[in-house]
């Protein structure tokens, strides 16, 4: 066995663990549960625009999308993620993270993008940039609009509660909390694309995001209101 062959032999062997150990916390100490399953498409490449409040969140979504993580790629901001070599070398091997600037270049992270979806693989992005320290939904960026325009594929909207009353930003460790992960229905944006000629492309990025924050905001006030009356199904 090469030294390549037994690299990738452990990282599989790695993510697997995480992957199987992951989900088992997630469905029994966060009593995890999933709402619009049935929107997720089966057989083609889709972006995953997420409310961001929580380390805790990434995990949830790709626990309660039922794909193997192999298969979902995280972008990851540059200067928090990679920003020491083995930290950098783990993320991206081990959690599948994609490298990104948030305040610089991110014709990197498209490129790296463009690959992954042509293996109709599944990229979570959460265009708010950062997490929310008051666990209220905040303006998304515009990188969101660039990244649907340049990769032409549809957006699944999410909206997860209670990862912010398990890990809000500035505490170290989890308490024990009920987290939901709600998928909204595809948004398909490629009318966009008939409008590039009439818009500039930072008019045509803003409508998307705008689009994408409605939506989510639809998921936060539909689960919300369902986990408050306790009418969520299980």
């Amino acid at each position: 066995m090469t030294e390549n062959q037994l690299q990738n032999w452990l990282v599989n062997i790695g993510q697997n663990i995480i992957w199987i150990s992951g989900k088992l916390l997630y469905q029994h100490w966060f009593q995890l549960k999933c709402l619009g399953l049935e929107n997720i498409p089966q057989d083609r490449a889709y972006i995953i625009a997420a409310n961001h409040v929580s380390h805790l969140d990434g995990p949830a979504v790709i626990a309660a999308q039922g794909k193997h993580f192999k298969n979902v790629y995280s972008l990851a901001a540059k200067d928090y993620f990679f920003n020491r070599p083995f930290k950098a070398w783990m993320c991206q091997n081990f959690f599948n993270m994609i490298c990104f600037e948030r305040k610089g270049n991110f014709l990197n992270s498209l490129r790296s993008c463009q690959k992954i979806v042509e293996q109709n693989k599944v990229i979570l992005f959460f265009p708010e940039g950062t997490r929310s320290i008051t666990g209220e939904l905040q303006r998304l960026k515009l990188g969101l609009g660039l990244l649907v325009l340049h990769l032409n594929v549809p957006v699944i909207p999410v909206y997860i509660h209670g990862t912010y009353q398990a890990l809000p930003k500035g505490r170290h460790f989890p308490k024990r909390h009920p987290i939901y992960v709600s998928f909204g229905l595809p948004l398909d944006f490629r009318h966009y694309q008939t409008k590039q000629n009439i818009l500039d492309t930072r008019q045509i990025q803003q409508q998307i995001i705008n689009d994408v924050y409605i939506a989510i905001a639809q998921l936060h006030d539909n689960l919300v209101g369902k986990v408050n009356y306790g009418n969520l199904e299980t």
